[in-house]
Formats: C-alpha cells, sequence, structure tokens
C-alpha cells in the first residue's frame, strides 16, 4: 500500500503530480512493480532513490503537488510526524505513474486483453481519429512506435499543436492505456499500443 492524500488524488489521476518525497529508512518500493493506493487505484514505480532533503528542487517540488518550499517542509513534517532537519536529513524520492483504478487498466496497459478488446480499441481509436482537427493520435502513435520516446517538446513540434493541447492529448491516450510517461525519457508506447502496431494497421 501506498498512501497519497486525498486532495492530491485527481492531479495523481490527471498525471500532474509523479513525484512522492518520504521519510523511510529504505527503499520500500520498487522499481516497475504496482502498489495500490487506498481509494486512489494502481501506482506503477518509475525511479526510486534517496536525495538530500536540501537538494530538492522548486520543479520537485511541484510534481508532488505542492506550490512553495514552506508548504512543503510543512507537509513534509507533518507526515513524518517529527522535527526534520532540512539541511542535513536525506529523504526518499519515489517517481510514479497512476495505472488505474482496478487491476483490469493495469491488465491493458500490459496489452493482456482479449481479441475482441483489441478490436473494440482500435475502432475507439479510429473512431476518435476521424473526430480530430487536425488528425493527431496515428502520428502521435507512429512517431513514438520509430523513436522510442519523446518528450512534449517534440510531439509540439512534429503534430504542429500548442503545448496545451499536446498535454490534453496525452492525457486522453493515457486514459486509453496506449502510452505511459516519465520525466527521463518523456512519452513512450505501453504494450497495448505495441500489440496493436503488431495486429493491426492502423492508418
Amino acid at each position: 500500500m501506498l498512501p497519497f492524500a486525498l486532495k492530491y488524488h485527481e492531479a495523481i489521476k490527471a498525471g500532474t503530480i509523479t513525484l512522492s518525497f518520504r521519510d523511510w529508512d529504505t527503499l520500500t518500493v520498487q522499481i516497475n512493480k504496482l502498489y495500490r493506493s487506498y481509494n486512489l487505484g494502481l501506482v506503477k514505480i518509475i525511479d526510486v532513490n534517496f536525495i538530500k532533503l536540501a537538494e530538492i528542487t522548486v520543479d520537485d517540488i511541484k510534481k508532488c503537488g505542492c506550490r512553495s518550499i514552506h508548504q512543503f517542509k510543512g507537509e513534509y513534517e507533518a507526515s513524518a510526524k517529527r522535527k526534520v532537519d532540512f539541511k542535513a536529513e536525506s529523504a526518499v524520492m519515489v517517481e510514479f505513474e497512476y495505472v488505474g483504478e482496478d487491476i483490469e487498466d493495469s491488465k491493458k496497459l500490459k496489452g493482456s486483453v482479449t481479441p475482441i478488446e483489441l478490436f473494440e480499441i482500435k475502432e475507439k481509436i479510429l473512431n476518435l481519429e476521424e473526430s480530430c482537427r487536425p488528425p493527431w493520435i496515428i502520428k502521435t502513435l507512429e512517431n513514438l512506435s520509430a523513436r522510442g520516446s519523446l518528450f512534449s517538446r517534440d510531439l509540439e513540434s512534429l503534430l504542429k499543436l500548442p503545448a496545451v493541447t499536446v498535454k490534453q492529448n496525452m492525457r486522453k491516450l493515457k486514459e486509453m492505456h496506449l502510452i505511459y510517461s516519465n520525466d527521463k525519457k518523456g512519452y513512450s508506447l505501453t504494450p497495448l499500443s505495441l500489440k496493436l502496431f503488431k495486429i493491426f494497421d492502423l492508418k
């Protein structure tokens, strides 16, 4: 079980919160493992490491849902239930991705779907593509398939779309379990997408 404050649940589901700092003595979670979070669902661990609290950046603080260092320190001490030396102590930094509300979401992410479900996903993609102006889904998936992974800024250039639109579009693909993302590699195809490319001609 990996708990998160209720006030952060919606932002975690939206993918805007992807980091968490824990007052742990050991690396309690493992990379690439799925963990359940109460009233939230499943999260996948992308990376986990010790970090000096003094080395945490403003960008890191934003990715864990805090607006300021003052807020971060207050919430961290409340979670640790003790006075913390932010100059000398270390924390465990957990980078994660929200997978879904139940194990079925996890199975879809891994491509564990029936042929009928796979066909339904393909039809959903094609129907959504027809409604988009300009079309972007197939082009996005093809670029990710060809290049392995891309950052948001890369997709903005390739698709000729503004940053806010790219982020909204990527959120849709995440909800369909077609892509995943992390801070180090950007967006990549899930096993489900790779299976779709292998079986169907999406063009």
